[in-house]
C-alpha cells in the first residue's frame, strides 16, 4: 500500500553546473537573478503562509494559518494541489458567510447548482442555488442527506464533481463524516475481483442515463478510483460480456458487487471519522474519496443539538474513463525491440510546495498506479535518452529514473550494470553524503541525488539547478515512467 511520510524535509542538494552561478537564498521565494549574465534563482511556489498537519499516514491534512474568506487565486491554486495530494483538507475556525463559501467554491472551479439535483428538494432557507443546507432540524435544512451509503458526490450526473466543500455552521454532539481513500480500496481487490469489476459499469440510482465505468482513472492524478455510490444511489449495474454484449444485472447481482466494495472499505482500517466543531470546513477531492454521514448525524436536536452543514460542490471536467490523458512517447529501439514507452507524471502528481515530493520508491508506485505494468524508466542508450530529453524539455522539471549509483560513476538497472550513462559535468558527486539514486535533468543530463528528500538542517530539501533557460531554480523531482508498448 502506498504510504506517505509528510514530515518537514530540509536537506541541501546542490547541483553545481558552473562556478559562476549564484547560490539560492533558501528562505526567499522571489527571483534572485542577474538577467544580463543569465544566472539567478527562482522558487516556483507561492508563499501563502499556511502549514499542514497530516491527519493520517495515508491521506488527509489539516491546513493551519489560512483565512478562506480572504484567499487569493494563487493560494487557492496551491490548495487545489494540496487537495489532490492529500485527498482531503480540513480547515478549522473559518468564519464564513454563505457568500464567502460561494467565493471559495468559485476559486476551486465552477460551482454545481445544488438545487438542480434530481434527488434533492429545495429548502426555503437556501439563499443561493449553488448551496445545499443539510440538518437534523427540518426547519434549518434537508434531512437524511449523505446517509444512503458510501458515495462520491455527483453520482447523478455524467461527470462526478471535482470537489465537495462541507462547512459546519453548527456541530451536534454526534454525526461525524466518515471518509475513505478509493485508490487504496482498489489496491485491496484480489486479481479475480479486479478482473471481474473491470467489466462492470455503474448506473445511477436517480438518473439511469448516467452510466460510467465502475473502476476508472482519476481524471487529474491518473490513479485508479471507483465510481462509488452504494445503496439506493445505485441502479442495476451493467456487465460487459466476453462477446462484447452488455448485460443489465439484477438487483441481487448489483448488491453482490456493492457488498464486495463495502467489505473492502470496512475491512481497510483506513476510515477517517471527522468529528465536527462549528466553523470547520472540509475540502474533499471528490474522485479520490468516498464519504458517508456517520451514525448520529440525524439524531434529534433535543438530544444531540443542532447539526447544520452548508455544502457546495465543484463541477467535474472529464467523464470517467479507463484511459488516462497521459502522453506516452513510444518507439522501438534496442534493447527494447518490441517497443517501449516513456511517460511523465508531471501533470498527474501535484507538489504544491517546494521540498515535499515523493521518494523514489513511492514514485515507482505512482507509475504502477497509472499502469499495472509500468515502473520508473530504464534508459539503456542514447536513443532512449533522447526520448527522455524531449519529455524533460516539455515538462521543464527533473525526473526520477530507475537507476542506482552506489559508487564511482556506474549506474545499475536493478542488478544489471548499464552500458550507457549521460552524467552532467561534475556528476556523480555525492555532494551532501550518499546520493545513490539518479534523476534526469536539463538537456537530458543525469545527476546523482538522495533517494528521498533529505533532512540535513539548514539545507534545501530538493535539487537546486540551472535549467535550459539559464535560470537557477529550486525543484521537486517527478516520476518518469516506462512500460512495454504491448501493455498499453
Amino acid at each position: 500500500m502506498e504510504r506517505f511520510t509528510w514530515t518537514a524535509v530540509i536537506l541541501l542538494v546542490k547541483l553545481v553546473v558552473t562556478s559562476a552561478e549564484t547560490n539560492c537564498d533558501q528562505s526567499s521565494s522571489v527571483w534572485l537573478q542577474d538577467r544580463e549574465n543569465g544566472v539567478g534563482c527562482e522558487d516556483q511556489f507561492p508563499s501563502c503562509g499556511y502549514t499542514l498537519r497530516p491527519l493520517t499516514d495515508v491521506f488527509g491534512a489539516e491546513v493551519v494559518d489560512v483565512d478562506l474568506s480572504s484567499l487569493d487565486s494563487s493560494c487557492a491554486s496551491a490548495l487545489r494541489q494540496e487537495a489532490y495530494m492529500y485527498k482531503f483538507l480540513l480547515f478549522r475556525d473559518q468564519d464564513l458567510s454563505w457568500q464567502d463559501q460561494i467565493r471559495f467554491t468559485e476559486l476551486m472551479g465552477t460551482p454545481f447548482m445544488e438545487t438542480a439535483a434530481v434527488n434533492r428538494k429545495f429548502h426555503p432557507k437556501v439563499p443561493d442555488g449553488r448551496l445545499g443546507y443539510f440538518s437534523n432540524d427540518p426547519n434549518e435544512g434537508l434531512q437524511g442527506q449523505g446517509t444512503e451509503g458510501w458515495h462520491v458526490d455527483g453520482n447523478i450526473v455524467s461527470v462526478p464533481h471535482k470537489f465537495t466543500i462541507i462547512y459546519c455552521v453548527s456541530a451536534s454532539k454526534n454525526g461525524p463524516t466518515l471518509l475513505v481513500p478509493l485508490k487504496q480500496i482498489v489496491d485491496m481487490l484480489s486479481p479475480e475481483e479486479r478482473t471481474f469489476l473491470d467489466t462492470i459499469s455503474f448506473v445511477s440510482g436517480h438518473n439511469s442515463s448516467v452510466v460510467n465505468p465502475l473502476i476508472y482513472k482519476h481524471p487529474d492524478t491518473g490513479e485508479d478510483t471507483i465510481m462509488l455510490a452504494l445503496g439506493i444511489l445505485s441502479g442495476n449495474y451493467i456487465q460487459k460480456q466476453e462477446n462484447g454484449e452488455e448485460k443489465v444485472l439484477s438487483k441481487d447481482e448489483t448488491k453482490y458487487i456493492q457488498d464486495i466494495l463495502e467489505a473492502k472499505i470496512l475491512g481497510s482500517n483506513l476510515i477517517y471519522s471527522h468529528q465536527y466543531k462549528s466553523k470547520d470546513l472540509l475540502l474533499l477531492n471528490n474522485p479520490s474519496i468516498a464519504h458517508i454521514a456517520g451514525p448520529g448525524s440525524q439524531s434529534a436536536v433535543e438530544f444531540s443539538g443542532l447539526r447544520l452543514m452548508h455544502r457546495s460542490t465543484v463541477r467535474g471536467e472529464k467523464p470517467p474513463s479507463k484511459k488516462t490523458s497521459i502522453q506516452y512517447a513510444c518507439d522501438t529501439f534496442a534493447p527494447h525491440e518490441d517497443g517501449y514507452c516513456l511517460f511523465s507524471l508531471k501533470d498527474s502528481v501535484f507538489y504544491p510546495r517546494y521540498g515535499v515530493f515523493d521518494t523514489k520508491d513511492v514514485a515507482r508506485q505512482r507509475c504502477e498506479g497509472v499502469n499495472a505494468h509500468a515502473d520508473l524508466a530504464v534508459i539503456p542508450n542514447k536513443k532512449w535518452n533522447d526520448v527522455a530529453k524531449k519529455i524533460i524539455a516539455r515538462t521543464r522539471v527533473p525526473h526520477w529514473i530507475n537507476g542506482t549509483n552506489s559508487s564511482d560513476d556506474y549506474v545499475f538497472w536493478s542488478d544489471i550494470k548499464s552500458e550507457f550513462t549521460n552524467w552532467n559535468e561534475g556528476q556523480p558527486n555525492d555532494n551532501d553524503g550518499p546520493e545513490e539514486c539518479v534523476m534526469v535533468g536539463p538537456f537530458g543530463a543525469w545527476y546523482d541525488i538522495p533517494c528521498a528528500p533529505n533532512s540535513k538542517e539548514g539545507a534545501d530539501p530538493g535539487p537546486v539547478i540551472t535549467w535550459e533557460d539559464g535560470v537557477r531554480r529550486k525543484y521537486n523531482v517527478f516520476p518518469l515512467c516506462g512500460v512495454k508498448e504491448v501493455h498499453l
